[in-house]
């Protein structure tokens, strides 16, 4: 993962947000990183596998969590 981020990605403060809470939205991670929703969309995108599992079920309002 190191190796595929820029210097001032947001990809690991996405991933600690991922462990400290039980759900994450995007508008609240986009929130707490200071970023826009976009772009946590598409921190998301590039987790991949590891992506965290949809919660929701929705398209609209999403959230996701570990389980």
């Amino acid at each position: 993962m190191a190796d595929k981020c820029r210097s001032n990605s947001r990809l690991r403060e996405l991933v600690n947000l991922f462990l400290s809470r039980p759900l994450v939205t995007v508008p609240l991670g986009a929130k707490l990183l200071k970023v826009t929703p976009k772009a946590v969309d598409l921190m998301l995108l590039q987790l991949g596998g590891a992506l965290p599992r949809e919660l929701t079920g929705r398209r609209r309002y999403r959230a996701w969590g570990i389980v």
